[in-house]
C-alpha cells in the first residue's frame, strides 16, 4: 500500500490543525478560487491582496500569530499576510517561482488542487455529485460497444462506476448521521426542523429522490450489461487492445485484452452489487423516518402516556443530572420517579400471569439407521405407487396388448383382474376416439357383462386405420 506522506509533505495539515484554521482555510480557498479564474500563476501582489481580505475579519490577526517568524513583531495586515504566505509555502500548500523579470509568483502543487477542490465542496455543502452518473455510464458504454474510442470510454466508465459506488456509500453513512442527530434532539420542534429542513435539503431533495426517479438503476442497468457483453463478444475488445499496444500503454495485445476485460468485469460486478447497497440505503431512510416520527410522538405524548413520561424522565436524568450512579437523587426528582407504583397481579384476576421469555433450544434428533432390505422395500412401494398413475401412453400400450394379433376384440373377452384393472378399463373407454391407435364402439342395447363384481355394457375394441 503506498504511503500517503510519500506524496504529501508531513507539515501540510499543520495550518488546518492550529487555532487559526478557519482563517488559513479561507485564505487557501481564496487563493484556489483566484487560481481557477486565471491562466497564469498568482502574482505576489494578488496573493497578498487575497490573504489580506481574509485578515480583516475579527480576531484574524490573533488567531494567525503562529505564522510569524521569531524576528517578526509587526502586527499590521500587510506584514501578517506576507507571513501567512511564507507559512503556507513552508507547509507545502504553495510553491514560489521566479519569473524572467525577477518577480515572484505563487503556484499550487498538484495535490493542493485536489485537496482544495474537495475542501471547497465541503465548505459550500454541495450535494453528492451523483446527478446523471448512471446515465453518463450508460452513454459511455453504448458508444464503446459501437467501437467509438473503446480504449478511452471503457476506463472512464469504470472510474465513474467506482465514483458512483463511493457516493452511494457516502449517502448511506450520511443518513446514519442524521439518525443520530434525531435521537439526540430534546425538542419536537428541533426534530421537525431536522426532518423537514436539513434532512430534506441534504438527502431527500438532492440525492435520494433523484436516485429513485430520473437516475433509477432499473432504467439503465439492462442496457449497460448488454453493452458490456457486446464489447466482449465482438472484435471491439481486440481492436481497443491493439490501439493501446500501438500507443505504448500496454506491453502486448494480450496484456491489453486482460486489462480491458478486468475493467469490464469490475463494472459488471459493481452494478450487480448495487441492488444490495440501494436496499441498505432504503433501510437507512426508513430508519430515519421511523426514528423522527417516534421521537416526535414521544415528545407530544410526554404528559399523557406511560411511554412518553418514562422517555422524558430518563432523558432528563441523563442530560441534567451530573452525579455518579451510587449517589441519591435530589429531592426535585422524587415526584418524577414516584409517578408509578409497582403491584402484584390480582389473585382474583382471570388473566394469566406474564412469564419471562424462554429461548428456544433445538433438541437433537437421532436419525434411524435403515437397512438395505428396508430401502429395497421402500423403493418397491414407491415404484408401485408411481405405476398406479394412468397416462395416455399407458392406455395406448394397454390397448396394444389387448389387440395383439387381433383386429378387434369384445369387452367380455378381455382379461379382468378385479378392481385394480377398473381404472384402465375406464380410461380405455374414454380415449376410444382413435387418437391412441384404437376405437371403441358400444351400443345401448349391448349385453350387460359382470366380471369380479364389476358390471359394464359390452363393447368392441378395434384397431384404427
Amino acid at each position: 500500500m503506498p504511503a500517503l506522506f510519500d506524496t504529501l509533505p508531513p507539515t501540510l495539515f499543520r495550518p488546518l490543525a492550529s487555532r487559526g484554521a478557519p482563517v488559513y482555510a479561507d485564505a487557501l480557498l481564496g487563493l484556489f478560487a483566484e487560481t481557477q479564474n486565471r491562466s497564469q500563476p498568482l502574482s505576489r501582489d494578488l496573493a497578498l491582496a487575497t490573504v489580506m481580505t481574509v485578515l480583516y475579519t475579527p480576531e484574524a490577526l490573533e488567531l494567525t500569530s503562529d505564522a510569524l517568524d521569531d524576528d517578526d513583531s509587526a502586527a499590521d495586515v500587510a506584514t501578517r499576510a506576507a507571513a501567512i504566505l511564507r507559512y503556507l509555502v513552508a507547509s507545502g500548500w504553495l510553491r514560489t517561482e521566479m519569473q524572467s523579470d525577477f518577480t515572484q509568483t505563487f503556484i499550487l502543487p498538484d495535490y493542493a488542487f485536489r485537496l482544495l477542490n474537495v475542501l471547497g465542496e465541503l465548505a459550500r455543502n454541495e450535494p453528492l455529485a451523483l446527478r446523471g452518473l448512471i446515465c453518463s455510464i450508460h452513454d459511455l458504454l453504448q458508444a464503446a460497444a459501437r467501437g467509438e474510442a473503446t480504449y478511452d470510454r471503457l476506463p472512464e466508465a469504470q472510474r465513474q462506476t467506482t465514483f458512483l459506488l463511493q457516493g452511494l456509500k457516502e449517502l448511506q453513512h450520511n443518513i446514519g448521521a442524521h439518525i443520530q442527530k434525531v435521537l439526540q434532539t430534546l425538542e419536537a420542534r428541533a426534530v421537525l426542523e431536522q426532518f423537514f429542513t436539513q434532512y430534506r435539503g441534504d438527502i431527500t431533495d438532492k440525492v435520494y429522490h433523484q436516485l429513485k426517479t430520473t437516475d433509477h438503476l432499473s432504467r439503465y442497468r439492462p442496457t449497460i450489461i448488454e453493452s458490456l457483453a457486446s464489447i466482449e463478444l465482438t472484435d471491439t475488445l481486440e481492436n481497443a487492445a491493439r490501439h493501446l499496444h500501438v500507443i505504448k500503454e500496454a506491453d502486448s495485445i494480450e496484456h491489453a485484452v486482460r486489462q480491458l476485460a478486468e475493467q469490464i468485469r469490475s463494472i459488471r460486478d459493481q452494478f450487480d452489487g448495487l441492488d444490495r447497497l440501494l436496499e441498505a440505503i432504503d433501510t437507512r431512510h426508513s430508519q430515519f423516518v421511523d426514528s423522527a416520527v417516534r421521537t416526535v410522538e414521544l415528545h407530544l405524548t410526554a404528559s399523557s402516556t406511560t411511554s412518553g413520561q418514562l422517555n422524558t424522565i430518563v432523558k432528563h436524568l441523563l442530560t441534567v443530572l451530573k452525579t455518579s450512579a451510587d449517589q441519591p437523587l435530589p429531592d426535585e426528582y422524587g415526584p418524577l420517579v414516584n409517578l408509578f407504583a409497582l403491584g402484584l397481579l390480582d389473585a382474583e384476576s382471570l388473566s394469566a400471569p406474564s412469564r419471562a421469555a424462554v429461548p428456544f433450544e433445538l433438541e437433537p434428533v437421532a436419525s434411524p439407521i435403515i437397512s438395505q432390505a428396508e430401502r429395497d422395500q421402500a423403493h418397491a412401494a414407491t415404484l408401485a405407487q408411481m405405476n398406479r398413475a394412468i397416462s395416455r401412453e399407458r392406455v395406448r400400450r394397454y390397448a396394444q396388448e389387448l389387440l395383439n394379433g387381433h383386429t378387434e376384440r369384445h369387452g367380455h373377452d378381455i382379461p379382468f383382474n378385479g378392481a385394480d384393472d377398473l381404472p384402465l378399463l375406464i380410461y380405455l373407454r374414454n380415449y376410444g376416439n382413435g387418437s391412441l391407435g384404437y376405437t371403441l364402439e358400444s351400443a345401448d342395447d349391448a349385453p350387460w357383462v359382470e366380471r369380479d363384481g364389476v358390471g359394464f355394457r359390452d363393447f368392441v375394441l378395434r384397431r384404427s386405420k
